[in-house]
């Protein structure tokens, strides 16, 4: 669960069926590296790169569905969008 205890469980579930997993610090990561997490406990999330923040970041504002979020996520971690 994320640290601000709004877990966006729509993003979470999706992400972990795609074979995400959560880490220590509640971040979910992909097996490329990529990163999603909740950054405020207004529902914004971000996305980060394989290298971290520092080779590419993505922030996604509270009124980003869902599925866009996910798409953005998979697409980033090489996987294919499925419905």
């Amino acid at each position: 669960m994320s640290e601000f205890g709004n877990p966006r469980t729509d993003v979470r579930q999706a992400l972990a069926r795609a074979g995400w997993r959560e880490d220590s610090r509640g971040r979910l990561a992909a097996a490329n590296g990529t990163v999603w997490s909740e950054v405020d406990d207004l529902y914004d999330s971000g996305l980060d790169g394989p290298g971290g923040a520092w080779s590419w970041s993505v922030h996604f504002d509270s009124d980003v569905p869902a599925a866009v979020i996910v798409a953005a996520c998979l697409a980033a971690a090489g996987q294919a969008v499925t419905r």
